[in-house]
């Protein structure tokens, strides 16, 4: 049971995600620090050099943990630079609230689009010749 599905329309989305994530202004900066943005375009970088190695498993393995690790860090800035930002102060105006939550929204689609690439990821390392583990779990209650 293989999917064929490529790897490279996940990541364009993941690009243009990682980019509409991070564009709004806050008070004169970011909404949310810059590490976000370098977390986010490592990933896309990781991801096209996936793409781009189609003989290489070793490169999926790279792209799934950085999938991982950029799916808890995350949830993690999210969580961080969420709070402070109210849309009713004078200084920013309608156009930079919706900004930022549009900023903010596509921040969060971005986090949960990580998932779906990864599990194409993983995909991708099967077909390419990896195997991953058989984990059965069994419950006993008693």
């Amino acid at each position: 049971m293989g999917c064929n599905v490529p790897l490279w329309p996940f990541i364009l989305v993941h690009i243009w995600l990682s980019v509409t994530g991070f564009q709004a202004a806050r008070f004169g900066g970011q909404w949310v620090t810059h590490s976000y943005a370098w977390m986010n375009f490592t990933i896309v970088a990781l991801g096209c050099w996936t793409v781009g190695q189609k003989s290489m498993k070793e490169n999926c393995i790279m792209l799934i943990i950085s999938l991982i690790l950029g799916f808890i860090f995350d949830i993690v800035f999210l969580a961080l630079y969420e709070g402070g930002f109210t849309c009713n102060s004078g200084n920013n105006g309608r156009g930079a609230c919706s900004e930022y939550l549009f900023s903010y929204f596509m921040a969060i689609i971005n986090c949960i689009f990580k998932i779906v690439t990864l599990i194409f990821a993983i995909c991708e390392y099967k077909n390419r010749g990896g195997s991953v583990p058989n984990v059965k779990a069994s419950v006993s209650v008693g």
